[in-house]
């Protein structure tokens, strides 16, 4: 399932960043429209463990569509569950190390109930 249309952000400041046009990726559930104008942090890292894993990179797009996801004003009426396996499926499809994405995967399933819904 391929990205439709290219992610294109904004940076704001040096933490997030504004979706610049309508996002599109097509994934198992169907088509994920990122709206433009919408914030990102892309991956929410801890600076103590960006050397390892960078917010942003070859999981940029997942990050960005999981992000929207998690988003209180995505009307997609996803599990978490749902979210963050969407997360890992994208993040494969863009030929992240399987070793990060698997990572990044279970650290989102653990700590990203807090994150779910909240706020925009």
């Amino acid at each position: 399932m391929p990205e439709i249309t290219d992610l294109k952000t904004i940076p704001i400041d040096d933490q997030h960043w504004l979706v610049g046009e309508e996002y599109r990726y097509a994934t198992s559930i169907g088509v994920i429209v990122v709206p433009k104008g919408f914030r990102t942090d892309y991956a929410s890292v801890p600076k103590i463990f960006r050397n390892i894993i960078n917010s942003y990179g070859k999981h940029g797009r997942a990050a960005v569509v999981h992000d929207w996801l998690y988003s209180a004003e995505c009307p997609l009426n996803l599990t978490r569950e749902e979210a963050d396996k969407i997360f890992l499926e994208i993040m494969e499809e863009c030929q992240v190390a399987k070793w990060k994405r698997l990572v990044m995967y279970r650290l989102v399933r653990k700590f990203g109930a807090s994150h779910f819904r909240k706020g925009a």
